[in-house]
């Protein structure tokens, strides 16, 4: 075989230079069509595995779905999804890939800057087959996923005979049903409670709070035979079917049993441990004595190393709550793992006296700041009444219904036995904050005091939802206006003061009459009223000015939604 010369190319056959331009002028036209592709198609013939195709049509699904997160399961494919000019909520309904039954932990979700977004809640409708849930705005692209796992511990106690409140099973990892409490003789005595909670940890609580149960604490513990039997006790429940470990609140253990409690809890965690089980314990705030901090019974350094989780019991007034807090975590940041400590987190509102702090629901404090007074001794045709809220008119000396900066909750003051009284309402709002303290601190969750379904309690859960799925809260204060008292009446007149009072101008025929005064939180609203007799002048004694409801001089107070809530801009959180 010779070697091609430089001249052999222009000495070919005329047959073999055809075949050679044919060849040319095919692989210009597939290339053709392969650029032609990438221009209509925008690259999406070499996408990658991590983003979505190109949509080819509105409404339609893409055949990849970017990788959920960690802690997350797809259950729809993502679909795009047409820009929409409609105002205010849309409802979007997604198709899922199977029919599923249970609807826990679920969201509609949107791919956008490479990162997944929730965008809302979701419940599942046509027998499980799909998903719904209202958005602010249509997104570009949507899909269902369902949260499988959290990165921050969220667990509340409830108490023996109640119901755990739905909303709160979507964002606890765990629950601590408190049905024990301890005998001095070193066992335990209650019953284990019936809950439905499919997929969360159970660690039922022993509690030793009432003055028997704390004086059996302090008797075992000062006993190693009865700390033996108190320790297999405990082990006996954390084993049964069911249960995760074993949860205990021991607030008042004597300073004087600090080695032995320690001791106690050493040995417990390691049994536990040993079979597989967890310990979680709830101490209370260590208190600061000058440049000293006192612990009580308690070494954080030695439970906080052994324990699975250590719930710290908050400071309970909120005038220093924040203050005394951000104390209290840069004293255990060097002495104990953050992510081991959880933030106990209450539902009750707070009112404030001079002989003391005492814990209310909502419904009393709501109670309390629609609490109606008539000051006109007689009621007349045509005559003027004047009425006022108890509890928030200002030239009485209230303070009227306002955002508290210090606490970073709603409250009110007011003249009350003893001297000048403060309420402040705990809501989603106030919530909020302490979940963003959890957060800014880094600890590692939070637990509710309370997370029984209860309609006099609060309904905060919407901020742990975010808290939950991404570890970011939304801070929000409410709109000023819907601070500011509402007057209605049945008939008559009314012109209402800015200070939380009204006069009413009776209708010129006689008869009873209704005048309701309307408060809010900032979350709901609650409305009491007073039934006015108004009567002709006659001769005789002169007649009541407000004829009471049965119970008391109104109706009581009952918290309904607020739909007309606009959050301000958000404030700054506490530093």
């Amino acid at each position: 075989m010779s070697e091609p010369g430089p001249f052999d190319r222009i000495l070919e056959s005329s047959a073999a230079r055809d075949r050679t331009a044919r060849g040319v002028l095919l692989a210009m036209g597939a290339l053709g069509l392969l650029l032609l592709g990438f221009v209509l198609f925008g690259g999406s013939l070499f996408g990658d595995g991590n983003q979505p195709a190109a949509p080819t049509a509105p409404g339609s699904t893409n055949a990849r779905l970017p990788k959920v997160p960690e802690g997350y399961e797809a259950l729809s494919r993502l679909r795009t999804l047409e820009a929409s000019q409609e105002q205010g909520p849309v409802e979007l309904t997604v198709s899922l890939e199977e029919p599923v039954s249970d609807g826990r932990n679920i969201g509609l979700y949107t791919y956008r800057g490479g990162k997944w977004q929730r965008i809302a809640s979701a419940t599942l409708v046509n027998n499980g087959a799909a998903a719904k849930g209202q958005v602010s705005e249509v997104p570009s692209n949507v899909a269902v996923l369902r949260r499988t796992a959290s990165s921050v511990n969220v667990s509340g106690w409830v108490l023996p005979g109640q119901q755990v409140d739905p909303a709160a099973l979507e964002v606890l990892t765990a629950i601590n049903p408190v049905d024990y409490y301890p005998l001095a003789d070193g066992t335990v005595a209650g019953t284990a409670s019936v809950l439905s909670a499919p997929g969360k940890a159970i660690l039922p609580t022993v509690r030793a709070t009432a003055p028997r149960e704390i004086e059996a604490v302090n008797t075992i513990l000062a006993s190693p035979q009865l700390r033996d039997a108190h320790i297999s006790a405990l082990l006996q429940i954390a084993l049964q079917p069911g249960y995760a470990g074993i949860d205990l609140d021991y607030p008042s253990v004597a300073p004087a049993r600090k080695p032995d409690f320690t001791a106690f809890i050493n040995v417990l965690a390691d049994r536990l441990h040993a079979s597989n089980r967890l310990l979680t314990i709830t101490l209370p705030p260590p208190v600061k004595a000058g440049i000293n901090w006192d612990t009580g019974a308690f070494d954080w350094k030695e439970i906080g190393r052994v324990a699975d989780q250590v719930k710290l019991a908050p400071e309970l007034d909120p005038s220093i709550y924040y203050r005394r807090m951000e104390e209290i975590v840069a004293f255990l940041k060097p002495n104990v793992d953050l992510r081991k400590v959880s933030l106990v987190v209450g539902r009750a509102s707070r009112e404030k006296a001079p002989n003391g702090l005492r814990l209310i629901s909502l419904r009393e404090a709501l109670s309390i700041a629609s609490a109606l007074e008539v000051r006109t001794a007689a009621l007349a045709p045509g005559s003027s009444v004047v009425i006022v809220g108890k509890n928030i008119f200002q030239d009485d000396g209230a303070t009227g219904i306002r955002w508290d900066e210090q606490a970073f909750a709603v409250s009110f003051s007011y003249p009350g036995v003893g001297g000048q009284r403060t309420v402040w309402f705990e809501n989603s709002l106030s919530v909020a904050f302490k979940l963003d303290f959890a957060r800014r601190s880094g600890l590692g969750g939070v637990h509710l005091d309370d997370v029984a379904l209860d309609p006099a309690s609060a309904s905060l859960w919407e901020p742990f939802v975010s808290y939950v799925e991404d570890g970011t809260v939304k801070l929000s204060q409410p709109n000023g206006v819907l601070l500011r008292p509402l007057w209605q009446s049945q008939a008559g007149t009314i012109e209402p003061g800015q200070k939380g009072n009204v006069v009413w101008k009776a209708p010129p025929q006689a008869g009873v009459y209704d005048v309701s005064l309307i408060v809010s939180d900032g979350v709901v609203r609650a409305i009491q009223k007073v039934v006015l007799d108004v009567r002709a002048p006659a001769a005789g004694p002169t007649p009541a000015a407000g004829t009471p409801r049965p119970g008391g001089a109104s109706t009581p107070a009952s918290p309904t939604p607020t739909r007309t809530a606009a959050p301000a801009a958000s404030p700054t959180p506490p530093r």
